[in-house]
């Protein structure tokens, strides 16, 4: 019988996958930035045109800005996390880079754990261990 499970993609930690992924972080950041002050400088012209439609359309207007502004502090937020996590990482430890699905056989006796805990890691983009084909 075939079933479909997950497999998990790790990565071991090497100097060029920590400076990549630093470097990745911090050109989020930097859109990130200039994505609020869009929101600011837009949200000035918004309510400018607000005002001419009555005070509830200000309101709700301010409210949009305002959501739309958290939502990119939040984020702000949770990249600078990372990128703290990221410079802590150890050479040689594994971190997860994400998840795939694939195909596999399975047959009376097999023992479950092993099946859906595969496994692929790699280092540097090349993979170097199967874990739990």
């Amino acid at each position: 019988m075939l079933i479909k499970r997950t497999i998990t993609l790790k990565a071991l930690v090497t100097p060029a996958l920590k400076e990549e992924m630093l470097r990745d972080l911090h050109n989020t950041l930097q859109r990130l930035e200039l994505e609020l002050q869009q929101i600011e400088f837009q949200g000035k012209r918004l309510l400018l045109d607000a005002e001419k439609q009555g005070v509830q359309q200000v309101a709700s207007t301010r409210q949009q800005i305002e959501e739309e502004k958290e939502k990119r502090l939040e984020m702000r937020g949770r990249l600078r996390q990372k990128i703290t996590e990221v410079k802590g990482w150890e050479q040689g430890a594994e971190v997860v880079q994400g998840v795939v699905e694939g195909w596999v056989k399975v047959k009376t006796g097999d023992d479950i754990s092993r099946i859906f805990g595969a496994e692929i890691v790699m280092e540097n983009g090349k993979i170097v261990e199967l874990r739990h084909e």
